[in-house]
């Protein structure tokens, strides 16, 4: 016999509870640290995206004023780490273009571009603990502690369906449109989308909610955003060299690339995209067992 359907409100404290792990996390992260390496940094930075992905789904539920606070608050954390990430970022991006060809030209080009625009400064990259930063996680903990769980919560349809339709809009004008900003946007809400799942990933195994298929996606996505980032990065940098022609290479082994990984995003995202809403919601509710709604 199978299991009796249940409601949304143990789903909802079981996202609540993914929450407070990840403010747990990133005050362990912290603990003790006056410096921070990059992979704290990673870490940090996705673990707010992680908060801001499950507070943004809160404020379909009746805390859209605690929500933004917390956003913001998190967005502001995220942003003080920005600088050292995108500078560890657009050293892998570059070391990943050298390994992908066997030119001996554009593997010198991207040597003296490293040169020129991204010398080696490990302070760049592993910068000084920002004051503060613990206790942004600590007020967020608290707030998920102070968040209420309240019977009829409509987590499905007001929730995961409105946030998944809103990331599927933006990823089809992402394909028709096929500019970086676009694309910038649709990668943020198809990561949020990432985030929203993942407390609930093991659930979804044999289901036709795909999050393998958007796994892949978001880590192409964020191959796309770590090139364009990059490009205008070395378009501004260009400006200011003397000798501008190994930037000229290498902004066009970027656009090779680019157009490979664009090619591919389109492909995996309407592979999970494809589906409407409404047939996303009932996947979801069947994988969950929750009761029938809309």
């Amino acid at each position: 016999m199978g299991q009796k359907p249940g409601d949304e409100t143990a789903l909802m404290t079981r996202l609540i509870e993914a929450a407070r792990a990840q403010d747990e996390t990133a005050l362990t992260l912290l603990k003790d640290q006056t410096t921070l390496d990059p992979d704290r940094v990673h870490d940090l930075r996705v673990t707010v995206k992680r908060l801001r992905a499950l507070w943004r789904l809160m404020a379909t539920q009746g805390h859209r004023k605690t929500a933004e606070k917390r956003d913001k608050a998190l967005r502001d954390a995220a942003r003080r780490l920005s600088v050292a990430r995108d500078r560890q970022v657009m050293g892998e991006t570059l070391d990943a273009l050298r390994a992908g060809t066997r030119r001996d030209y554009e593997q010198a080009a991207v040597d003296a571009v490293r040169r020129m625009a991204l010398p080696e400064d490990q302070a760049a990259v592993a910068p000084a603990a920002p004051e503060g930063l613990e206790t942004v996680f600590s007020d967020d903990r608290a707030a998920w502690d102070a968040l209420t769980v309240e019977e009829g919560t409509e987590l499905l349809r007001k929730g995961f369906g409105r946030l998944y339709a809103d990331a599927r809009q933006r990823g089809f004008e992402a394909i028709a449109e096929n500019r970086a900003s676009v694309w910038h946007d649709f990668r943020k809400s198809a990561k949020a989308q990432l985030y929203l799942l993942d407390p609930i990933a093991d659930r979804l195994d044999d289901s036709d909610v795909a999050i393998k298929d958007l796994k892949k996606l978001g880590r192409r996505l964020g191959e796309l955003h770590d090139l364009q980032v990059l490009e205008e990065f070395l378009r501004q940098a260009r400006k200011e060299a003397d000798d501008k022609e190994p930037f000229a290479h290498v902004r066009q082994m970027i656009g090779r690339r680019e157009a490979a990984v664009v090619e591919d995003c389109e492909k995996r995202t309407r592979r999970f995209f494809g589906p409407k809403p409404k047939a996303f919601r009932q996947a979801l509710r069947q994988a969950l067992n929750l009761k029938k709604g809309g």
